[in-house]
């Protein structure tokens, strides 16, 4: 009744003022009719006085309501603008130096500074998950690691992450360390991916971020575990903030990789110089050097001894062609890959079969159900693999069949070479450091690209050598 009296005032100030104005035209019609007493006259005065005294002081008051009405509204609009271009000057700054950090590192350390500026923050945590899933607190700052247990177990945190997929804030279950009120979870995904890690930002004033109709009930206390929700706002802005940051911590760990495998790379490649030198040297130039002094001999012979002779170029010349193999091997062998001007598969293909030409084997070559879109990375990687597994067969092996067979299996690249060869110990070939160099190179490259190489081998029976690549290496 009250209220709906308040909004008729307006209306009934106008009112009164329409009345007053017609009463004192009729009166100025009819007052030569019929004069009125004094009193009346006066008493009639003051009543229209007051009335239109009323009246203006209604419409004066109206007035002067509904222009601070426009100057709060005016205000208010002017705080959102503020606020707007505040969060957007923050998303820029964020885009701006994920996208120039030079490392993991970097990104982490800026992110540490997001929790204070978003939610006043007095203390927080940055945890990742590693490739088995397994939580691991990267940053920590404004508590010890004892303090950081305490406010943990107090919020209840370690069993919340796995739940939680939107910025969450938790109330403590017991008393939490510095006067702490809530902690705030912030998750790092990505749209409705799985998150790879969390934020744990620790509040003193948790009614600022909190959303206005649950404030009343916002009082930490120490109770059962209770959550309250954030401000939209600050939702939204935190659901943005984290986006950037997962993209930026999975570009910098995808960096990591890139460079670490390029490292190995480049490494492997010097490594097989160094070897093909070793074996050149070893091999090809002793070899030359041994006959240079025969013939020196063969001077001698000449006269003395020529029924000598030949045999000795009977031996030169398998001598001769077997270091015409070994050449040819490593020149083969250093040969630059085709893959950019022939595609992947073309490029293997051709590869294997000027291999198993040059050594003569029989060829099985099975390249099946490859993806079109085969990473280059593990292009690169599976290409080195069957070079390497290849060279080995032919300086060690004395095989005369050769199998090569690539597929996708678990997600993953398996390269699988075998060889119908002399086959070895792969246990007693472990503690030496000499023969089979490419064998170590093969693991380290593998280990490398997160996958795993196997040898299976027996002296007389062969030798299968496998290598797995993940396909997640490249995501």
């Amino acid at each position: 009744m009250i209220a709906a009296l308040r909004s008729l005032r307006w209306p009934l100030a106008g009112v009164v003022g329409l009345i007053f104005a017609l009463t004192r035209l009729v009166e100025s019609l009819l007052i030569d009719l019929r004069p009125m007493p004094p009193v009346v006259q006066t008493l009639e005065a003051l009543f229209w006085g007051a009335m239109a005294a009323g009246a203006i002081y209604a419409v004066l008051s109206w007035a002067a309501r509904q222009e601070q009405r426009r100057l709060t509204t005016e205000a208010n609009m002017l705080d959102e603008l503020r606020s707007a271009n505040a969060r957007l000057e923050l998303l820029y700054e964020l885009n701006q130096r994920v996208a120039s950090s030079d490392s993991l590192d970097d990104v982490l350390d800026y992110a540490m500074t997001l929790p204070t500026r978003l939610l006043g923050a007095r203390a927080m945590a940055l945890v990742l998950e590693d490739d088995q899933g397994v939580a691991l607190t990267a940053r920590c700052v404004g508590l010890s690691e004892d303090q950081l247990a305490l406010a943990r177990t107090s919020f209840g945190v370690m069993g919340e992450p796995g739940r939680v997929r939107t910025p969450t804030v938790l109330l403590p279950r017991s008393k939490p360390p510095q006067g702490l009120t809530a902690c705030v979870l912030v998750p790092l995904a990505e749209r409705d991916d799985e998150p790879i890690g969390w934020i744990e930002g620790y509040v003193v004033d948790v009614q600022r971020i909190t959303d206005a109709t649950n404030a009343t009930n916002a009082t930490p206390t120490l109770a059962a575990q209770a959550h309250l929700e954030l401000e939209p706002t600050v939702t939204t802005l935190l659901v943005t903030v984290a986006g950037e940051l997962t993209e930026g911590i999975k570009g910098s760990r995808r960096r990591a990789r890139e460079l670490a495998s390029i490292a190995a790379l480049e490494q492997a490649i010097t490594e097989e110089r160094t070897r093909i030198a070793r074996d050149l040297h070893d091999g090809v130039a002793q070899s030359l050097a041994f006959l240079r002094m025969r013939i020196a001999l063969w001077e001698d012979w000449l006269d003395q001894e020529p029924e000598r002779l030949a045999e000795e170029f009977a031996s030169v010349k398998a001598t001769l062609r077997h270091q015409i193999e070994e050449l040819r091997r490593a020149i083969f062998a250093l040969r630059p890959m085709e893959l950019s001007q022939l595609g992947f598969v073309a490029a293997l293909r051709r590869f294997v079969a000027d291999f198993a030409g040059q050594q003569d084997w029989e060829l099985q070559l099975e390249l099946s159900n490859l993806p079109p879109d085969l990473p280059h990375v593990l292009e690169l990687a599976a290409f080195r693999f069957v070079q390497e597994a290849l060279n080995n067969a032919a300086k060690h092996a004395s095989a005369q069949h050769i199998a090569v067979m690539l597929k996708i299996v678990d997600d993953g690249l398996q390269i699988v070479v075998r060889d119908d060869g002399v086959g070895f110990d792969p246990g007693a070939q472990a503690e030496q450091s000499g023969p089979h160099l490419g064998l170590r190179q093969m693991r380290e490259r593998a280990a490398v690209l997160d996958g795993r190489l196997t040898i299976l081998s027996r002296p007389g029976e062969g030798t299968e050598i496998r290598a797995w690549l993940p396909m997640r290496y490249v995501n």
